[in-house]
């Protein structure tokens, strides 16, 4: 096995393993409504380093790593929401409900966008599978 074969296998794994580990906590973190486990500076730091990381990610080609930092961002931001949400219902419910309305739409939008341009990148690659820059075996069929 060459050592580029290793690499690729050892970091889809990891990815795989991280991905499936927040799965099991947002589940719990939903089901209890219970975040005092959960440290603000932690989410808050979490998510200022997502929203940073993004610049250093759209200097990337459109690939694997816009997903997973979209996974991780979208369950970082989650479970900041969740904290405030569950923290204290009655003076939330008042700072809260006013933004979901607010973002709503804006996030209906930005979904109904990221939606129109995955079409157009799986249209437009025909099998390229450089374009993503994806050169492993795990991904040699299926996107033709």
């Amino acid at each position: 096995m060459e050592p580029i074969q290793v690499q690729v296998y050892a970091g889809v794994i990891s990815s795989l393993i991280f991905s499936v580990s927040n799965i099991f906590m947002i589940r719990k973190a939903y089901k209890t409504n219970d975040l005092k486990s959960y440290s603000l500076g932690h989410l808050a730091l979490s998510n200022l380093g997502n929203l940073i990381h993004w610049i250093y990610i759209s200097s990337l080609p459109f690939g694997p790593i816009w997903f997973l930092h979209a996974y991780y961002s979208i369950v970082t931001a989650l479970m900041l929401y969740w904290y405030f949400r569950y923290k204290d219902k009655r003076v939330m419910d008042s700072i809260i409900k006013p933004v979901e309305v607010m973002l709503t739409p804006i996030i209906s939008c930005i979904c109904g966008c990221l939606n129109k341009i995955i079409d157009q990148i799986s249209k437009d690659m025909k099998g390229n599978r450089k374009y993503l820059g994806i050169s492993s075996p795990f991904f040699k069929s299926g996107l033709n």
